[in-house]
């Protein structure tokens, strides 16, 4: 059973767009994980919902086997240090995991 992997956070305030467009980029790679079918990553531009957070990623997964393995996958792990971690208030991070 297909397995959706969202993630939704709140930009540090030293987050410039350069800096979210990069993050984004490295983001959009992650499709090569194996199981990985779909990765999307966006900022909302509904406000006055979000509750503070500012983006969003979702990634389709094949079951949750691969989601198993996503995480400590060294891409997503680069992507994590390289990125996220500097760009986002990671101590609020929201992840919610379900099957479709």
């Amino acid at each position: 059973m297909t397995v959706i992997h969202t993630v939704t956070w709140t930009a540090l305030p030293t987050a410039t767009p350069e800096k979210l467009a990069a993050a984004k980029e490295a983001l959009l790679t992650l499709i090569a994980i194996p199981g990985c079918k779909r990765v999307q990553f966006g900022e909302t531009f509904t406000t006055e919902r979000a509750r503070g957070y500012t983006h969003q990623l979702v990634v389709e997964l094949e079951n949750k086997d691969t989601l198993a393995s996503y995480g400590p996958h060294p891409m997503h792990q680069a992507v994590l240090q390289n990125h996220l971690k500097h760009l986002f208030d990671l101590s609020t991070t929201l992840a919610i995991d379900f099957e479709c």
